[in-house]
C-alpha cells in the first residue's frame, strides 16, 4: 500500500481571515475599554467629591460641639482654617490622588484659590467661616459644595 505525501496546515485564505477577526474583535474591544476607563475617571473624581464634603462636613460639625482638633491636627478654635493641613491630609492621609493624572502633586491637585482648571481636580476654599470644595469631574462638568462650620 502506497503512502501518499500530503501536507498538512493551513492555508493563507484561512490565516487571513482568522487575522481579520482578530482585527475587527481588537477595534472593538480598544473602544470599550476607552469608554469604560473614562467614565471609571469620572465616577472616582465624584466619589472623591463626595468623600471630601462628608469629612469636612463631619470635622465640622465635630468641632461645632466644642474644643478639640480636626482630623488634620488643627486645633478647632483656631482662626483661620489652614487649608494646607487639610491639602496635606487629603492627599498624604487619605490617599487621594487625580485620577486622571495620579502623578500629579498635591498642590496642582489641590489648588487653594480659584477654579480647578483641569480634570480631576480640587479646589478648597476656606472664606470666613465656609470651605467651599470645587472638583472638575469631566471636560463640561465641575462640582461644588459650600460647608458652613459650626461655631
Amino acid at each position: 500500500m502506497k503512502k501518499l505525501n500530503t501536507k498538512k496546515g493551513f492555508s493563507l485564505i484561512e490565516l487571513l481571515v482568522v487575522i481579520a477577526i482578530i482585527g475587527v474583535l481588537s477595534a472593538v474591544g480598544i473602544t470599550a475599554y476607552t469608554g469604560y476607563t473614562a467614565s471609571a475617571k469620572e465616577q472616582a473624581a465624584r466619589t472623591q467629591f463626595a468623600q471630601l464634603v462628608s469629612l469636612m462636613n463631619a470635622e465640622s460639625a465635630k468641632c461645632g460641639v466644642g474644643s478639640g482638633t480636626y482630623a488634620w491636627g488643627d486645633d478647632c478654635t483656631d482662626d483661620p482654617l489652614t487649608v494646607g493641613d487639610i491639602r496635606d491630609h487629603v492627599f498624604d492621609n487619605l490617599g487621594m490622588k487625580n485620577p486622571y493624572n495620579n502623578s500629579q502633586g498635591k498642590t496642582d491637585f489641590i489648588v487653594t484659590s480659584g477654579d480647578p482648571d483641569s480634570e480631576g481636580e480640587i479646589a478648597i476654599i476656606v472664606n470666613g467661616t465656609d470651605i467651599t470644595i470645587k472638583q472638575q469631574v469631566n471636560d463640561t462638568d465641575t462640582l461644588e459644595q459650600t460647608v458652613s462650620q459650626a461655631s
